[in-house]
């Protein structure tokens, strides 16, 4: 079995964040990832070490210290959660307006169905008068052996006429 070197090649960043090409959410069209580790990963190293100075303070006997840490803690952890809450509530924002939206297109939706319903009921409508048209000629024109349908054609030839002298302007014969 060979090894390519394309088999010891890293991943990209796009790669390991898991992001796929022809996906693209809200976020990634903004120029930024979904769930930005990036704003987590200093937030935890500053937790870190503000708890690793209150461990300091209690190991070494230090009450000021210790107490400067756990505040640094608290404060980050109450940071963390005004962050959090206000995302939720953004969050909880943009699914409201996608409810309204999709509710909205889903009225919209059904009346166009209600539409194309009627227009299907009148179409056929229609289709059944055309038909019961076309037979009765057929059975009229059989009757009368064939002489409706001439009947038909001089009346259209005469009606032609008249509507062509009718039309005719009597001044420009002048």
């Amino acid at each position: 079995m060979e090894l390519n070197e394309s088999s010891f090649e890293v991943p990209s960043r796009r790669q390991r964040s898991g992001q796929t090409y022809g996906v693209r959410t809200s976020a990634a069209r903004r120029g930024r990832r979904p769930f930005a580790p990036r704003r987590l990963r200093p937030t935890a190293i500053l937790i870190g070490l503000a708890f690793a100075v209150a461990v300091y303070g209690v190991a070494a006997s230090r009450d000021l210290v210790a107490v400067v840490g756990l505040a640094a803690v608290a404060f980050a952890v109450v940071a963390m959660a005004r962050g959090a809450r206000t995302s939720i509530r953004a969050l909880a924002r943009r699914c409201e307006v996608h409810g309204r939206a999709r509710a909205e297109s889903e009225r919209a939706r059904h009346d166009l169905e209600v539409e194309n319903a009627e227009l299907e009921r009148r179409y056929a409508d229609l289709r059944a008068r055309h038909a019961a048209i076309v037979e009765g000629f057929d059975a009229l024109d059989e009757r009368t052996g064939g002489r409706l349908y001439e009947l038909i054609e001089e009346a259209g030839d005469e009606l032609g006429e008249l509507t062509k002298e009718a039309l005719d302007d009597p001044r420009e014969e002048k």
